[in-house]
């Protein structure tokens, strides 16, 4: 079947969205995440009257330059059994010890069969995610942490974030079409909601890496995992910020991913690594803060003018 011309969708339950084959559409069928095996988290509003589950990945933007390819779901980023999780673990401890989900760590725990040097994995889709307060002021969750026990004991705790970015408008009539397969597929109306960049993600990372900094265990830092079109957006907020060649306390670690390369019919593409980017969370939120790549201060004079000669 055909593909939009201009932006679309570009993958549906993990597969191509004109992907018709056998394996494609009995995931569509099921309605699960192929990452992380339960119901997907791309769906229609309530309100909106039925739910519809619609299994949106990633998109294309057609752009001045040609095209992009950004991914739209953090799940997304958990292919191959959380493999971008088991990268952050390697990368803290520079060492492979059994990465254990909350489900199995309960399981040898009660078991009394243990290993004596293990990660154990706490988040969304493993126990529940850690969240921190001081009620009445600020509540926050953390993605997930990874805790590194020795011998019974904490030796390190790894906080980690994993972010996608939102969409404005909608895909709807383009989803349908593929849905039915149609013989034409209109183009998607969706845009990217690069505004959140600043808005929420940034701050996110500073309030609760400014948590990290002090914790007794956090002596690696924290990490960040995103999709590396998504962090060149941030670098457009604050630029490049240079840091450490390695993670230690205070330091924030970003790991950026792409999609690999096109596959053949009911086959997933693979999560390629990107880069590995560290800096410190102090000269972070301070590039954040410098108003660098903010409008200036005589911007908002001239607008004010304008607003009043107008009025």
């Amino acid at each position: 079947m055909p593909r939009a011309r201009g932006n679309d969708l570009c993958e549906l339950f993990g597969y191509a969205p004109d992907d018709t084959s056998e394996q494609a559409r009995r995931q569509w069928k099921s309605q699960k995440c192929p990452f992380v095996g339960n119901t997907c988290i791309k769906h229609s509003h309530p309100q909106e009257g039925s739910v519809v589950v619609y299994g949106s990945c990633s998109v294309v933007n057609r752009t001045k330059n040609g095209i992009e390819e950004i991914i739209i779901c953090p799940q997304r980023l958990y292919t191959n059994g959380y493999e971008s999780l088991r990268r952050v673990a390697w990368d803290a401890l520079q060492a492979e010890p059994p990465l254990l989900m909350a489900e199995e760590y309960s399981r040898l725990k009660r078991a009394k069969s243990l290993p004596d040097d293990f990660v154990v994995v706490l988040g969304q889709h493993s126990g529940k995610e850690i969240i921190l307060s001081n009620p009445g002021f600020i509540s926050l969750s953390l993605d997930w942490v990874m805790v590194h026990v020795v011998a019974g004991k904490i030796g390190l705790i790894i906080p980690c974030e994993v972010q996608s970015i939102d969409i404005t408008g909608n895909y709807r009539a383009n989803w349908d079409a593929y849905s039915r397969e149609l013989p034409l597929v209109p183009d998607s109306k969706h845009g990217m909601n690069w505004a959140n960049v600043w808005k929420r993600l940034i701050p996110q990372l500073i309030l609760k890496g400014s948590i990290a900094s002090t914790s007794q265990f956090c002596q690696q830092g924290m990490y960040f995992i995103v999709p590396d079109r998504v962090y060149r957006q941030f670098e457009q907020v604050i630029g490049e910020v240079a840091g450490p060649v390695a993670p230690e306390r205070g330091v924030l670690t970003v790991m950026t991913y792409d999609l690999g390369p096109v596959v053949p019919f009911g086959t997933i593409r693979s999560l390629v690594p990107r880069r590995t980017i560290r800096m410190r969370l102090v000269d972070f939120a301070e590039a954040f803060a410098s108003g660098k790549q903010l409008p200036s201060g005589s911007q908002l004079d001239e607008k004010v003018g304008e607003a009043l000669a107008n009025l």
